[in-house]
């Protein structure tokens, strides 16, 4: 009997042991926060339609109010006399929403890439973001998804815009919010047919709820497609629009002449001036994470 008690004992002391132990392996794997605010840039966006020219909103300066146009199809019968200063004024919001999306998403991959070279624990949201990048940019190398995450000049994105839509005149812009000649592959897609096609098969464009959708379906064509692999690399390297349209040559069929064209565009309008504009900080929030 003594021998009994004795060894429930020793029993429960080494339970009490190993509860001790796990709770102290628990608290040590609570990531700790020494004060540091864990906080999120966000941005207040304004969504519009257009039914007439004064629906878009002047851009005076460098400073660009986050609007999204999403019914454009009244832009055929503006004046040809404003046509262009207002097409540039419908994209140029767009492009800089999206680049705002993209840079905080770039900023949040270098930070998982941080703590993955330390060795730091990953969170759930870190794990559930990696995946999606993964997913997103078609490869496991955040290395490489760094590479595809990096940006252009505005000037370059307004010039193609310009050149594919014909300052906002092609029906799959107006129609179709697409301003960027983006093809469809997929029978799922929100697509339109081309009035031509190509071999006896029908040429599909896509379709977007606004422009913005446009504008991020181009990033992710220039991020991921194989086409572009030089010019990833080079806008690493350089921020020379004039440079880097001629590793674009294969966006289109033209191939250098459409290079030419972009740069024509690009000088004949001055679009380099809108490479220095950002979004209106009055707009911005922060949110917890």
């Amino acid at each position: 009997m003594q021998f009994v008690k004795g060894y429930l004992s020793k029993a429960i002391k080494a339970l009490f042991v190993i509860l001790f132990l796990t709770i102290v392996v628990l608290i040590l794997s609570i990531p700790i926060n020494y004060g540091v605010k864990k906080e999120k840039l966000s941005l207040l966006i304004e969504y519009k339609s257009i039914k007439k020219p004064s629906d878009i909103l002047k851009i005076n300066g460098s400073t660009v109010k986050p609007v999204i146009y999403e019914d454009i199809s009244k832009f055929k019968d503006f004046p040809e006399t404003s046509r262009k200063e207002r097409y540039i004024e419908t994209l140029l919001p767009a492009i800089l929403v999206v680049r705002f999306n993209l840079l905080n998403e770039k900023s949040r991959t270098e930070r998982l890439w941080a703590k993955i070279r330390s060795k730091e624990r990953l969170t759930s949201l870190d794990s559930g973001f990696m995946n999606s990048m993964f997913e997103k940019y078609k490869t496991e190398s955040l290395k490489e998804i760094n590479l595809k995450q990096h940006l252009h000049p505005v000037s370059i994105t307004l010039a193609q815009s310009i050149l594919e839509t014909g300052w906002g005149n092609s029906r799959f812009f107006l129609k179709g919010n697409n301003a960027f000649g983006i093809w469809s592959y997929n029978k799922l897609d929100n697509r339109m047919a081309a009035s031509t096609s190509r071999d006896g098969l029908v040429i599909y464009l896509k379709k977007y709820d606004n422009v913005a959708q446009s504008v991020e379906d181009y990033f992710l064509t220039l991020a991921n497609s194989w086409a572009f692999d030089e010019f990833r690399e080079k806008r690493y390297e350089s921020g020379n629009p004039y440079e880097l349209i001629w590793y674009l040559n294969k966006y289109s069929e033209l191939r250098n002449d459409y290079v030419k064209k972009v740069g024509e565009i690009i000088v004949q309008n001055n679009l380099t001036k809108y490479d220095s504009c950002s979004l209106d900080k009055k707009n911005f929030f922060k949110v917890k994470l």
